[in-house]
């Protein structure tokens, strides 16, 4: 076994130079602590950022960062555009509340075409069409359009691109890299996102600040070309050919899936749970540019930092949940979070400062990523590999159908009550939902290990010459 020889044992004693009986103890330790990380599937914790050991991950991972990145210019950019207009939070919300809408009702269909089709190709159509898009906000702003109801329908438009996108996007990990990783790779691609806004949304207020929103809305235009180029260089492992393919017919396919999913009890939890943080966690951070405009008077620039905060956050926390698989069940992972995320929320209620409400703004983004990655971790362990697509594609659904409504609803309550007092009763929501989770124990299935996860793909020869994929009962 070469690996053995870049081990060292206690006092600078190399492996390779051991004696027996030095040998015989470094064994039983071995043994004794592979034991110990048994308990939720992974034989060893693995390494924080062992999923960039495989090629197509790498090229996976850049892509997004950098297109995601491009992409917060235009998310700072529109609400500041919608507020500029109309200097209404409600307008704001029916923004959020049309783009994921779009997304929530694109998800399922996304899941039926994803099994007919590559999921590579699905990713490379959906990202063109969201880079058009922003090509034409941009020219809409150039030629004078100062409708609100116009950029309301271009972040309809977008949703629909972004409902195709992100349910084959997160499926699409699970072709990279094999089952023992498949936490750490759903970690790291959420702390893909979540860099980006550690420059995309500071750089994003300051070019709508100093150039303009046409700019902005250029840039995220530009950001779709890189992750074309990277996605052209990504290998899938998944045929999709021959495994069953379902019937087109969107509602019939989408009841099949719902039944599928009550029929597995930790699949429920996870869906309860995404609705909990869609409806009242997620609208938090558009909404969070009232406080900057109107309580802080921040302006464009404000707003990307405070999203940039967000971003520092989850990236902080990334290496620490990426390798937690092996050693904390999901459960405990999600149930931290839960209380963070609402606590945090509360604190901005009642921020003093612009400087003291980024403080839980970060605390929020490390919550946020840890509860994205256990659920969808959850999620990905629990379906067999001919529904995986389908039941994202319907966990998408379900959290992008929450979102507009709690985005509508709080842009309203701040109408009604103030920003401060609306803040606040959304965190104290988030966490009277966290100890019902609780106290009924569900939050427990989140543990259980049941699907079908075929993908197995061997780790790299060499850094340039990427090992085939290999399926289970392939023995060429």
């Amino acid at each position: 076994m070469v690996w053995l020889t870049a081990l060292r044992l206690p006092g600078s004693l190399s492996v390779s130079r051991a004696t027996p009986s030095e040998m015989s103890m470094f064994t039983k330790a071995m043994v004794r602590s592979m034991a110990r990380h048994r308990r939720y599937g992974a034989p060893v914790p693995p390494a924080a950022f062992a999923s960039f050991s495989h090629r197509g991950f790498r090229y996976f991972w850049f892509g997004g960062f950098i297109t995601n990145s491009a992409r917060w210019f235009q998310y700072v950019a529109l609400p500041v555009v919608v507020w500029d207009l109309t200097g209404s939070p409600g307008w704001v919300g029916l923004a959020g509340f049309a783009q994921f809408a779009a997304m929530a009702m694109v998800a399922p269909a996304a899941g039926v075409v994803a099994d007919h089709y590559s999921r590579r190709r699905i990713l490379m159509i959906s990202q063109s069409f969201m880079g058009v898009v922003a090509v034409v906000m941009a020219l809409a702003w150039i030629q004078g359009v100062r409708s609100p109801a116009a950029y309301v329908a271009l972040a309809a438009a977008s949703g629909v691109g972004g409902g195709l996108n992100l349910p084959v996007w997160q499926a699409f990990v699970s072709e990279l890299v094999p089952r023992d990783l498949l936490l750490n790779a759903v970690t790291l691609n959420s702390t893909q996102f979540n860099s980006s806004r550690l420059i995309g949304p500071m750089l994003g207020g300051i070019t709508v600040a100093a150039a303009g929103p046409a700019a902005a809305f250029w840039v995220s235009a530009a950001g779709a070309l890189v992750v074309l180029f990277a996605l052209a260089r990504v290998e899938s492992s998944i045929a999709v050919a021959g495994r069953g393919i379902p019937s087109m017919r969107l509602i019939r396919n989408t009841m099949a899936v719902a039944r599928y999913v009550r029929a597995r009890r930790g699949l429920v939890v996870a869906f309860v749970t995404v609705t909990l943080i869609g409806s009242v966690g997620l609208p938090i951070q558009m909404l969070c540019v009232v406080f900057a405009e109107d309580v802080f008077d921040r302006g464009p620039g404000g707003f990307g930092f405070m999203l940039t905060m967000l971003g520092v956050g989850a990236v902080v926390a990334a290496p620490v949940v990426a390798s937690l698989g092996g050693r904390v069940s999901r459960s405990a992972i999600q149930r931290v979070a839960l209380v963070v995320y609402g606590t945090a929320v509360l604190a901005l209620a009642v921020a003093p400062t612009f400087v003291v409400y980024l403080v839980p703004l970060a605390a929020i983004g490390a919550a946020h990523l840890a509860s994205a990655s256990a659920l969808n971790t959850a999620v990905q362990l629990q379906v067999d590999e001919d529904r995986r697509t389908q039941v994202m594609s319907l966990y998408v659904m379900v959290l992008m159908s929450s979102n507009p409504l709690g985005q509508l609803a709080l842009g309203q309550l701040i109408e009604l009550v103030g920003a401060r007092p609306a803040f606040g009763i959304y965190g104290a929501l988030l966490l009277a939902g966290t100890a019902l989770l609780h106290a009924a124990g569900w939050l427990r299935q989140l543990d259980a290990e049941i699907g079908e996860y075929s993908p197995e793909v061997l780790p790299e020869v060499h850094p340039t010459t990427p090992s085939p994929p290999r399926h289970r009962g392939d023995t060429t």
